[in-house]
């Protein structure tokens, strides 16, 4: 009789540990790219912070009224999408840390100055060089264990006056 219940047990456990796991998904079709939120919903007429690689940062991401991605234009507010439909300043694409999106509407970018736009630019820096980053996965940045993300000002704050003379143009 034990075995009959630690099999039925096993089984039990088996069973609910093997269940799928449902989270947000890009989806195409014909007429372009969409994002399926793991509720089953899409976004509309916004913008959206996904990590859809998995590396924990997250790029921000502007839906139509179908709930197509942009991609390779400029949104309705004025912001640039690159060929990805990733949201860029002077061709950067900006990203946030996936723990500091919250389940709150995500942060819009906001028609700005391009003073403006290249101060909040974010940038990468190592605590020891004098250079700044455009890219996180820079090959110079590559021989360093700690990698330092923000804004342009707060580089320029911390002593990083010089951009990096490969991913900086």
């Amino acid at each position: 009789m034990k075995k009959a219940k630690l099999l039925i047990a096993t089984l039990c456990m088996s069973a609910t540990m093997a269940m799928t796991s449902f989270a947000g998904q890009w989806q195409q079709d014909s007429i372009g790219w969409w994002y399926q939120n793991d509720d089953g919903s899409y976004p509309v007429n916004t913008w959206q912070w996904i990590d859809g690689n998995g590396d924990g940062l997250a790029e921000s991401y502007y839906f139509d009224s179908n709930g197509y991605c942009l991609m390779n234009t400029t949104a309705p507010d004025g912001s640039a999408v690159d060929s990805s439909g990733a949201w860029i300043i002077n061709g950067v694409v900006q990203t946030i840390e996936v723990g500091q999106a919250t389940a709150q509407t995500p942060a819009q970018p906001q028609q700005t100055s391009t003073a403006d736009q290249e101060t909040a630019a974010v940038v990468y820096w190592t605590p020891n060089g004098k250079s700044y980053h455009n890219s996180h996965d820079c090959v110079t940045l590559k021989r360093s264990k700690t990698i330092n993300q923000g804004s342009l000002n707060d580089a320029l704050s911390a002593g990083k006056t010089d951009p990096c003379n490969v991913c900086v143009r």
